[in-house]
């Protein structure tokens, strides 16, 4: 199933902070991440709406995003350091 891929405005701008060869690497797990949302989950948390927001840890990073569904987007919420 094909999916979009949304990032939140300060997603990209922590993005954008980043040297060009690390955002390319966690581009393309985003990528990824776009095509099989449901393999790339290492934890799970809850937002304060109840909905499931899947975290994904990678390269020092962790990746929140939501698998939603029923419009066939995965909208990428965070990315923040890893452990901090």
């Amino acid at each position: 199933m094909k999916y979009g891929l949304l990032l939140d405005i300060e997603v990209i701008d922590f993005l954008n902070a980043l040297p060009m060869r690390v955002r390319r690497l966690v581009c393309l797990r985003l990528r990824a991440i776009q095509t099989a949302p449901d393999a790339y989950a290492a934890f799970t948390e809850y937002d304060r709406a109840g909905r499931r927001v899947d975290v994904h840890l990678y390269a020092g990073f962790a990746i929140s995003y939501w698998d939603d569904f029923a419009d066939r987007q995965v909208k990428v919420l965070r990315i923040e350091h890893a452990g901090r």
